[in-house]
Formats: C-alpha cells, structure tokens, sequence
C-alpha cells in the first residue's frame, strides 16, 4: 500500500539526484503565463526522462493499463483506431500504450517543440503537432476525429486549464473516449473545482456522460524515498474517463 501525502507534509527526498529531479518538477508548479512555462520546457527537456525514473513516475503505465480494460479488445488490436495524446512531452504514454500491444495509430500534440523531437525520436506517432491548448487557441483539429483522447498528466495550473475540456471533448467520436488526469492533492483543490465545473456543464448537456474516476497514489515522489513505516510515499493524481454522447457541431 502507499500512503498519499498532502502537500503540507512534502519532505525532500534523501539522494542527491531524486532532490535535483523533484526541484525540477516543482519549478513547474503554479500558476505561469505560457511564456515562462515553454522556455522551462525548452531547459527541462534535457533532464525530463531521467527525472521521470528518478521520481518513479507510473502514470502513463496506469493510464495506459486502464484504457485497456475500458476499450473492446477489437479496438485495442484495430490498427485504424486513433487516439489523440494531448500533452505527449517526450512521449511516455505512447511507450505505455505499445508496451500493452496497442495496434492503433497516435497523434502527438505538444507547445514544445524540443520536447517534440524527443517524441519524434522514438517513432511511435503517426503525427507530431506543437501546438498549445488554450481557450484562445483550441486543438488544430476538425470535431470527432479521435476514437480517444488522453491527457496525461498536462492537465495542471502551468500548462492545460480546465476551461480547455470543451475542445477537448469537440475532436472525441461519438461513443469515444476523454481521458485525463490531474493532481489529486489539497494544494489543487481550486483547480479541481474548476475541473468540475466543467465537467458538469458537459453532463447536463449530454455531450459526456461519467465512465470513471481512479486515484494514481504514484503520481510523484515528493518524499524520503522509504518512510519510517519502510514504504515508499508517493503524491497522487486522480484520473478521469468520460464517453462522448453525442457529435459535437462545428
């Protein structure tokens, strides 16, 4: 079992390299104009994937393991199934969906283009676009296009805003799937709110109807590396499956 820790007991981790690794990750939480979040993003790429060993981050293998059990068989083997990956960084959730023998074909859309070509690198996309998600800037891409659309872990204060889940959802199929995540701790509270809202505005529209909500207690390390109780500790994420009803219009 791991422990999920409020951010009010974050503790430093104890080696040298988890400590570089977890200030790098906590330089990019709060609330940045894009700007400042793209030009980290240009520094982080360099130390982005070992970071990611060092703080034993399993999200995108979770996300990936879920769709499995959520999608048919037959459109987990149908090498025509498209799934859009918002947020794709480096490319970790397309690694987490091929390791699982996902068949189909993956986009990649990113605003940063070094990290781009760190997903590029491992051939795993069909298509790579920089683009940043914003209200006033939606996804570069015609309404229900995708069989799925998941967003691993960008859906944070510095990146992608809950206001963006309309378009999100507008590029999923009818009968398809938007997957996401977010933190699931007490500093994110506010954010989760606005999640919410928007969610709920999608409900009672019919556009979504809920599919499931898991927490990922091994989100990020953010603590000693074995407790006192002798167990790692881990800073959860919460991840949220919905179906789409209906056709969005254009």
């Amino acid at each position: 079992m791991t422990e999920v820790i409020p951010d009010h007991k974050w503790r430093r981790p104890s080696t040298d390299a988890s400590r570089k690794s977890l200030e790098r990750v906590q330089n990019i939480i709060g609330d940045f104009d894009s700007d400042h979040t793209m030009k980290y993003y240009d520094y982080w790429s360099e130390h982005y994937e070992q970071d990611l060993v060092n703080l034993d981050y399993k999200v995108p293998d979770f996300m990936a393991e879920s769709l499995f059990g959520i999608l048919k068989p037959s459109d987990w083997t149908n090498k025509s199934f498209t799934a859009l990956d918002i947020g794709a960084g480096t490319g970790q959730m397309a690694i987490a969906l091929k390791n699982i023998q996902y068949e189909g074909l993956i986009d990649a859309l990113d605003g940063n283009s070094l990290m781009l070509k760190k997903a590029e690198g491992k051939g795993l996309y069909r298509t790579l676009t920089r683009h940043l998600l914003t209200t006033d800037s939606p996804l570069p891409y015609e309404s229900n296009k995708y069989d799925a659309v998941v967003c691993c872990c960008a859906m944070v204060p510095a990146l992608i805003q809950p206001e963006c889940l309309p378009d999100m959802a507008r590029v999923v199929k009818p009968g398809g799937q938007l997957y996401f995540t977010t933190r699931a701790t007490d500093g994110n509270n506010t954010f989760r709110a606005r999640v919410d809202k928007q969610l709920n505005q999608m409900y009672e529209s019919g556009l979504l109807r809920f599919k499931s909500e898991a927490v990922i207690p091994q989100y990020s390390w953010p603590v000693e590396e074995v407790g006192e109780d002798g167990q790692k500790h881990f800073i959860a994420a919460v991840a949220i499956c919905l179906e789409k009803l209906r056709p969005s219009e254009d």
